[in-house]
């Protein structure tokens, strides 16, 4: 059931996340406005990550999800009406579905081990990923098209109907809590927050695990920005174009999520490392791309890495987590990254307007290549 939910929902969110993009670039032309929109989504689990993952852990995790998803529905159908009032509104809205789900992700992550048994989890976080990759595919497909045809509305109308059956498939969803229960449960927010990045501090794989990832996390995210750039403003190949850069990565998110499914546990320190160094020296090499030909592959090869760091990372973090602090340890990793997620969108579209878009890209693939590097040096992630 969770699983037939996210792939209804991330059909949806593909498409919003097109028409959100053409949304912001028509209104206002800039590079730096692109960084600045995708920032803004990012930016509540920096301000609010840490209080978020202490609920999660607190509330039942399924009806956490359901309410999420239906208060996100109810956001996304609002944004065309907002849109007309100024691009000032989109960017509330926007900001407020990413604060709804800080308590979706960590709650869904949390809720896998309680499904599945430990040996299996590998297989889960990857075909968790995989079923993203395939949603997304089918969101690509028509999403160009659709936002060209009949306009970014639609699309926005789409996603608030996927966020609705999303809810739908996860009431059925049914599992024993496993989660230990240590005393009565604090109500005081500050010490349940603390006791969770205690625990990230005391365990050496999580603590590595989150400084290393941290700081690879701003040049994924500033990824993000040049692929719109590219296709927007290098490229100039508007809605299409975008979904056939997007469509590159997601087809190799796809293949690396079953390559890395098909391992086990063992190594995982390594296959994060090793993914964070393929993903920064096939993402710099776009910088020599002339067009869309030669950055389709590399983009493709980019996407399989990518799943080479992110489903060991996410295993990690369950394997070596206490159950009952699970969400707060995913809730940190998510709160400590978006802080350098938003460093990274934004100054993608500064630096591209300031240097140009080659020298970011080269700059943005080098230092997530010298992230992976410097990882090797922390003993508990490179022998996890």
């Amino acid at each position: 059931m969770l699983w037939l939910g996210q792939m209804v929902s991330v059909v949806g969110d593909k498409v919003n996340q097109i028409a959100m993009g053409i949304l912001v670039y028509k209104a206002t032309g800039s590079m730096l406005q692109m960084g600045i929109m995708l920032a803004i989504s990012t930016l509540p689990a920096a301000l609010f990550g840490l209080l978020a993952g202490v609920f999660v852990d607190r509330w039942n995790r399924r009806i956490t999800m359901i309410v999420s998803d239906l208060l996100r529905g109810v956001l996304v159908l609002a944004i065309p009406a907002v849109a007309r009032v100024g691009i000032l509104g989109v960017y509330a809205v926007a900001f407020l579905v990413s604060t709804i789900s800080l308590f979706f992700e960590p709650s869904k992550f949390s809720l896998i081990p309680e499904l599945v048994g430990e040996d299996e989890l590998m297989a889960a976080n990857s075909l968790d990923n995989a079923t993203m990759s395939v949603s997304e595919l089918f969101g690509l497909a028509f999403a160009g098209a659709l936002v060209a045809a009949l306009g970014y509305r639609v699309a926005f109308f789409l996603d608030a109907g996927t966020y609705v059956i999303s809810a739908i498939f996860i009431m059925f969803v049914s599992y024993r809590e496993t989660r230990e229960r240590v005393g009565q449960v604090s109500v005081r927010l500050r010490e349940d927050v603390m006791r969770g990045l205690r625990h990230i501090n005391e365990v050496p794989l999580l603590r590595d695990l989150m400084g290393v990832y941290t700081i690879a996390a701003m040049g994924v995210a500033a990824s993000v920005t040049v692929v719109y750039l590219l296709a927007l403003d290098r490229f100039n190949a508007g809605a299409p174009g975008l979904a056939i850069l997007d469509a590159a990565i997601t087809v190799g998110l796809l293949l690396g999520s079953f390559s890395v499914g098909r391992t086990t546990s063992d190594a995982s320190g390594r296959k994060f490392l090793l993914g964070l160094c393929a993903f920064g020296f096939f993402f710099g090499a776009v910088a020599l791309a002339p067009g869309m030909l030669v950055a389709v592959p590399l983009l493709f090869v980019g996407g399989i890495a990518n799943m080479w760091f992110q489903v060991p990372m996410a295993t990690m973090i369950q394997q070596s987590s206490r159950g009952e602090l699970r969400g707060r340890v995913f809730a940190a990793k998510a709160t400590v990254s978006r802080i350098f997620t938003v460093v990274g969108f934004i100054g993608a579209g500064l630096l591209a307007e300031r240097v140009g878009l080659s020298i970011t890209i080269a700059l943005i693939g080098g230092m997530v290549f010298l992230t992976g590097v410097v990882g090797f040096s922390r003993h508990a992630l490179r022998t996890a």
